[in-house]
């Protein structure tokens, strides 16, 4: 098959949408298929995408109503013969144009969380645009049905795959932070992933034990803001911005402790992975966490903007770590069976398939 992701997304932004992307076309133009990824010019989406052999395009949309990226998308859907389109919730309503325009391809969306502004909106453009919906939680599914969607196979959960490096060495923090202990924290710099609540914490823990060291991995908008907050808590020296980081994986395998105090996600990509290297695991308690953490038997769920929540999570873990390991080794094995890269590539491959078929029956 001839598939097209579009995602389009602000050219330094990368998160678990975007690895998402580059994950499912890679593993499909690895399955066979010819694959092509959409998104703006210069964006590290594109930067991915290419060097995980995906053929990419550049398509600056900058409204979810553009008629001129519509039409060259369609331009783009006919010269490259494509067969399905899979579309970020935003994007749909030119890509399902695009694709009406380009001779009807099969269009899924992909919702990794639930919509938290203009639902009936959303709603109304997957009914007419979209063949299908694929997403990562039952709760985001339950969401769309009780929002009126069909409740046929028009929504599959799908849930995200891990491609895992075992061989690959842990960072040494010791290096650069001797004597501390590291909390890693994985995700865009944004405040809906909680980090001004986890500074406010560490002005908590400051006062039990300040050899706890706040590593962020990640970009956003909102870096230079939360360092400022970090000075005024009189925390600065408890938290380190490390920038984007394309391979974050032995920073993983390094850590003491993985934290994820996202306000609203769907299924948390980063505490999967800690998962998966046999790291504990504190995250928020938000959408896909109780399927991941297998309702709070494989990590600690917390209540979302609880600086009190992170705070006493964190002290436990450091006053009692050898209490955490069973946990941490229940969930690398509950995540390794059932969050792999080949079970999800084969369900995307068999959600495209079978709607590709009941088109052609139609």
């Amino acid at each position: 098959m001839r598939i097209l992701f579009v995602h389009t997304i602000a050219p330094n932004k990368y998160g678990g949408g975007e690895r998402w992307v580059v994950k499912a076309a890679s593993g499909l133009k690895n399955a066979g298929h010819q694959v092509f990824v959409a998104s703006w010019s210069g964006s590290v989406l594109l930067k991915e995408a290419r060097q995980a052999g995906v053929s990419t395009a550049a398509f600056n949309i900058f409204s979810d109503l553009s008629i001129y990226q519509a039409i060259r998308l369609a331009r783009f859907i006919r010269k490259h013969k494509i067969e399905a389109v899979v579309s970020k919730r935003r994007d749909l309503a030119v890509a399902g144009m695009a694709a009406r325009w380009a001779g009807n391809p099969v269009v899924l969306v992909r919702s990794g969380s639930p919509p938290q502004r203009s639902v009936a909106k959303h709603v109304f453009l997957m009914r007419n645009l979209a063949a299908g919906i694929v997403t990562n939680t039952l709760s985001i599914k339950e969401f769309y049905l009780d929002h009126g969607l069909p409740p046929t196979d028009f929504i599959r959960v799908i849930y995200n795959g891990l491609k895992l490096y075992d061989n690959i060495e842990s960072y040494d923090f010791s290096d650069e932070f001797p004597g501390k202990k590291i909390i890693l924290c994985l995700g865009r710099v944004v405040s809906d992933k909680g980090y001004y609540h986890l500074i406010d914490a560490l002005q908590l823990i400051k006062k039990k034990d300040p050899d706890i060291l706040a590593y962020v991995i990640g970009e956003g908008k909102d870096k230079t803001k939360m360092k400022s907050y970090a000075g005024t808590k009189g925390v600065e020296e408890m938290i380190y911005f490390a920038g984007y980081k394309s391979f974050p994986v032995p920073y993983i395998k390094g850590c003491h402790l993985f934290l994820h105090p996202s306000l609203y996600e769907g299924m948390p990509n980063a505490p999967m992975e800690a998962m998966a290297y046999g790291k504990p695991v504190i995250m928020t308690r938000v959408n896909g966490a109780d399927e991941l953490s297998n309702d709070g038997k494989n990590a600690v769920l917390i209540p979302p903007a609880s600086s009190q929540a992170i705070a006493d999570a964190v002290i436990s873990y450091f006053d009692k770590p050898e209490a955490y390991v069973s946990m941490a080794q229940s969930a690398r094995k509950f995540v390794r069976e059932k969050f792999t890269m080949d079970v999800m590539v084969k369900q995307l491959e068999q959600f495209i398939l079978d709607k590709k078929m009941k088109g052609n029956d139609c």
